[in-house]
């Protein structure tokens, strides 16, 4: 089966589906704030790029990410064994191509469930209406997506809804001042952590993601991996800027970073 029936087919579902750059996680289109794509949108997409990895809008569902201590130095399995008893159960669930687990859940018409990145260490919860996980039969440089269980996408425990809700309201209490870390002298990498899920609302974003990107470029990071980390960090603006108006910003920064050494 050719890619463009894969997406033929996660479109026929309900998905909203979006075309990846082959081997990447790169979309090639503008996507935030976009309607799902037609099936004719798709046929146009996929048949210009046949070889294009597929990914879904975390749109009307929310994803658990588990990442492995191999893959991103953290034992995200040993955190998700930690979690409660009865919080998690059983649902759509793919191995993704670093190694680690990703569970699929709808989000329920009555909770609003909140992206959190370091729910727990090393893992994540993916739930911006703008973000999107790749998914089978999808492939990276690390290797491929697969479904590891037959099972359909259900609903999160009020257990684990509960668990979110708490640990995003503690975000905004601490940043109330009433739950804080104590840190006196805090790192320049950790400030710059800290603006990669900061985001800027309407008005500012464009001058908060150029001052990233400038910063980005100034660890010498690969370009590949800035640009990943500008858009990462563009999905928690309110609401996040086209795909088009990021890639401006970054050739802007890096064509004035050129110029420094000519």
């Amino acid at each position: 089966m050719d890619m463009l029936t894969h997406a033929l087919n996660y479109a026929s579902s309900g998905y909203s589906v979006l075309p990846i750059k082959a081997n990447s996680k790169t979309p090639l289109i503008v996507y935030s704030n976009r309607p799902p794509l037609t099936k004719t949108e798709i046929e146009e997409y996929w048949t210009k790029y046949p070889n294009a990895n597929i990914a879904l809008k975390t749109t009307d569902f929310f994803v658990m990410d588990i990442d492995t201590k191999e893959a991103h130095g953290t034992d995200g399995m040993k955190s998700y064994k930690r979690l409660p008893k009865g919080a998690v159960i059983p649902t759509q669930t793919q191995r993704t191509a670093s190694g680690g687990l990703q569970l699929f859940y709808r989000k329920p018409k009555n909770a609003d469930i909140k992206q959190i990145i370091g729910f727990k260490p090393g893992i994540d919860i993916k739930a911006h209406e703008n973000n999107y996980v790749l998914v089978p039969p999808s492939r990276t440089s690390k290797g491929k997506y697969e479904w590891i269980t037959g099972l359909k996408m259900v609903e999160p425990t009020p257990f684990l809804i509960e668990l979110i809700s708490n640990h995003h309201s503690q975000q905004i209490n601490a940043q109330n001042g009433a739950y804080q870390r104590s840190i006196e002298h805090k790192k320049w990498t950790g400030a710059l952590l800290d603006k990669l899920v900061e985001g800027a609302p309407e008005g500012q974003r464009n001058d908060f993601l150029t001052r990233l990107c400038g910063q980005l470029l100034y660890t010498k990071a690969d370009d590949r991996t800035v640009w990943e980390l500008l858009n990462f960090a563009n999905n928690h603006n309110q609401p996040p800027l086209g795909q088009q108006e990021v890639r401006k910003i970054m050739t802007s920064i890096l064509k004035r970073e050129l110029s420094k050494y000519e």
